[in-house]
């Protein structure tokens, strides 16, 4: 006799704001299986929680003010790991989403829609048992060493753990970071060694989480984290290597930041965190000396390059009166360019920014030349077609002639700042025809393989220079002889409590990637952060953030809470101040967006400080659950701009 049951379930799509909804079924739907369930006229994906018998649940079912619709078909069962499910449950508290949306997160897309033809859990028939592996107390560790003595850690541990009969996670941020140490890391291991990444086609992927699922042998997953969820019962450790990359953080809906999910993943399933860096964060760095993490190796604080290192006063070159510019390549970095064609070796140039010129300010007022549109700062460039100037924006892609009136007051006088990929470009075609120049950034290069194309076709050329932006460290795969930073100085303007330690960050990345010569062109040489980063000085740089973080009250020492409310400027008032009234019991702060205007509708910020051992408070967290999801809520943000 079949007995109808009444099933809650997490709905695993988009737009849909409901923690859990309940459905009416004669199958079997046991907690952890994937059903598919109507939603407003159409099907989702839905991940069962829990069932009753109808019977015990009568008078709840009579009192619904809605009628309970049927499952429509059983998709999968047994799919993800318990611990999984109890950490997505966490995070939808921490970062205020619901459990559906930590779950998608973490989860390709493909295995959701696809997850009838995947294996599940590891099968009982595995000499793997889920129930037989024994797990461990919380245990977290950081790993600070340049990025060879890391590696070279992470192929014992590997290998410990295989012998050990245990599986490895090996996070990652982007794809480009998977292929370059995937060669390393499989080495002597490679048919247990996986790889899992956006890259793959839906019919790559699905093949190898069926390859995974069903392997005997303790496996090594390289993977971006959307495959955090594969269930894999016998993973005894995560490693989330390039631990300082803001590529861990999500920039739409749920706004997460996945280190934070790796550790309620790891707690939850009793197994090992590894967080590391060539430079980790300097709020891990604070929490591992209050004891929440512990050193898997002595942290290296001193960071030795085999490069000569040169800081060039850019204060020295004098504004050439004849062009009305100043020049974007110093003596120093030209007797490098010569250098480099000399010895057929090559040279990798970092521009700190995009266009010509990343800021345009009126000589008469003052004033900075904002987009009309979104009030970003307007970027000078090239136009590729008549070769005419013109300013873009770099939010909203709007696109207008140089020759233009300041906004404020009308003046023809515009003078543009700051030195751009596009003018270090064009200088380098005019004094050095007969040289190799190869570009990567996001306005010449527009995805990833033709990156791959060029970069490799800059490894080929003996005597050649690659000029890119930051993206372009990605696809380094190996080390140059020699690179300079040009343009560096309009970083620092930017108002972020992480600007020093952002650029710190890939300073170092690049040093460590240079063999011979290392050169910085700036106009403010004195700044402490070169002499830290020239003396390779981690421990007082780490001091120095630190401290002015704890001054001011940023992190870790207080928790953060951006709430972001866009709209029509008209509204603005009423509904932050709406806003305002609810969070009365909390202390908080109102101001407008460093960009105010994105696509036409204007942006207001309301700021949230906290103790950090206060969050989560389930008031708060209960209000910001009710507020309207036209304001963006995240936690910890990037930022506070």
């Amino acid at each position: 006799m079949w007995v109808m049951k009444i099933v809650n379930v997490i709905p695993l799509a988009k737009g849909i704001f409901k923690e859990q909804l309940s459905y009416f079924t004669s199958k079997e739907a046991l907690p952890g299986s994937i059903v598919s369930v109507p939603v407003r006229g159409r099907k989702i994906n839905a991940l069962v929680v829990s069932s009753e018998d109808v019977s015990e649940v009568k008078a709840a079912i009579k009192a619904s003010p809605y009628a309970i619709k049927k499952v429509d078909f059983l998709s999968a069962k047994n799919f993800f790991l318990p611990g999984f499910i109890e950490a997505a449950d966490e995070a939808a508290k921490y970062f205020v989403a619901t459990t559906g949306d930590i779950i998608r997160s973490f989860t390709p897309q493909a295995a959701l829609t696809e997850s009838a033809k995947l294996k599940g859990i590891i099968s009982v028939q595995s000499p793997i048992e889920p129930a037989k592996i024994v797990r461990l107390k919380k245990e977290n560790f950081v790993l600070q060493l340049p990025d060879e003595e890391r590696l070279s850690t992470y192929k014992s541990l590997i290998r410990e753990e295989f012998a050990k009969q245990s599986s490895v996670f090996f996070c990652l941020p982007t794809i480009e970071d998977i292929e370059i140490v995937l060669q390393s890391l499989e080495r002597g291991i490679k048919e247990y060694t996986f790889a899992l990444h956006s890259g793959l086609s839906k019919k790559e992927m699905l093949s190898l989480w069926n390859k995974i699922t069903a392997e005997k042998h303790p496996v090594l997953i390289v993977a971006t984290a959307t495959f955090l969820s594969i269930p894999r019962a016998d993973i005894s450790t995560i490693i989330l290597d390039k631990e300082n990359s803001r590529s861990y953080k999500t920039f739409s809906r749920p706004f997460i930041d996945i280190r934070t999910f790796a550790e309620f993943l790891a707690e939850k399933l009793g197994v090992r965190l590894i967080l590391g860096d060539i430079l980790l964060r300097p709020e891990t760095l604070w929490r591992q000396e209050q004891g929440e993490f512990q050193e898997l190796a002595p942290l290296k604080f001193r960071s030795i390059s085999t490069a000569t290192q040169v800081i060039v006063d850019m204060r020295e070159y004098k504004k050439d009166t004849l062009h009305g510019a100043f020049k974007a390549l110093s003596a120093e970095l030209r007797e490098l360019i010569e250098t480099v064609k000399r010895k057929n070796s090559n040279l990798f140039i970092l521009a700190g920014r995009r266009g010509l010129s990343p800021i345009t300010v009126c000589s008469d007022c003052g004033a900075i030349f904002t987009c009309a549109r979104c009030s970003s700062p307007m970027v000078l460039h090239k136009n590729t077609e008549d070769r005419k100037n013109v300013f873009i924006c770099h939010k909203c892609s709007s696109v207008i002639s140089a020759e233009t009136r300041c906004k404020t007051c009308q003046s023809w006088r515009l003078t543009a700042l700051g030195i751009g990929i596009e003018k270090v470009h064009e200088e380098l075609l005019k004094d050095f025809p007969e040289t190799k120049i190869f570009r990567i950034d996001k306005d010449s290069t527009k995805n990833s393989k033709k990156a791959v194309e060029i970069r490799d076709q800059f490894y080929a050329s003996p005597g050649s220079i690659l000029l890119g932006t930051g993206m372009a460290l990605h696809y380094l795969n190996r080390k140059v002889d020699a690179s300079a930073i040009v343009g560096i100085d309009s970083l620092f303007a930017i108002p972020d409590f992480r600007i020093n330690e952002k650029i710190m960050n890939f300073l170092l990345i690049l040093r460590e990637k240079t063999l011979k010569h290392f050169l910085i062109q700036t106009r403010n040489p004195d700044k402490k952060l070169f002499e830290y980063l020239t003396r390779g000085n981690l421990l007082d740089f780490y001091r120095e953030e630190i401290s002015e973080r704890k001054t001011f009250g940023y992190p870790p020492f207080q928790m953060l809470i951006k709430i972001i409310w866009s709209g029509k400027k008209a509204l603005a008032k009423e509904e932050v101040g709406k806003l305002s009234k609810i969070l009365s019991d909390y202390e908080h702060i109102t101001y407008p967006a460093f960009i105010q205007e994105v696509k036409g509708l204007y942006r207001m910020n309301t700021l949230i400080k906290l103790d950090r051992d206060k969050w989560v408070d389930k008031n708060l967290l209960e209000i910001l659950r009710s507020i309207p999801p036209y304001f963006a809520i995240r936690i910890d943000p990037e930022d506070i701009l």
